[in-house]
């Protein structure tokens, strides 16, 4: 998803908060649906990422998942006035773009084909 948030243009994955006593694959397939218009079948987690703003004491964890099986036929952004659109990137792409949070190099190793390390600890990104 492409966001321009306090005049900054920047990528993110589709995800947001989780609401109480649902599961984190409901949250998935819910976030997917709010954000693209879209669903999948199931999902599988890849990873893990947390972040600490050590200033404000703020956490952040974000669990990244694999849809299963999308249905692409109802594709297009949600209601979000952030959300300016969105793409597909393959590891050329995914290199040159800003994507948020700072996950770029697990996002490369997946496109790549490779397993991204399961959990790990991001710089927080003001």
């Amino acid at each position: 998803m492409r966001h321009c948030k306090d005049g900054r243009r920047y990528w993110l994955l589709p995800g947001g908060g989780q609401e109480p006593c649902e599961s984190v694959y409901e949250t998935a397939a819910r976030e997917l649906a709010e954000e693209l218009q879209i669903s999948a079948a199931a999902f599988r987690m890849l990873f893990i990422r947390e972040s600490f703003n050590k200033d404000t004491g703020r956490h952040i964890q974000f669990m990244v998942f694999e849809g299963i099986n999308p249905d692409f036929s109802t594709l297009n952004t949600g209601t979000d006035p952030r959300v300016e659109g969105f793409d597909f990137f393959g590891p050329e792409e995914i290199e040159r773009v800003t994507i948020y949070p700072a996950m770029k190099a697990d996002l490369l190793d997946y496109a790549r084909g490779k397993t991204p390390e399961l959990f790990r600890t991001l710089d927080w990104i003001s």
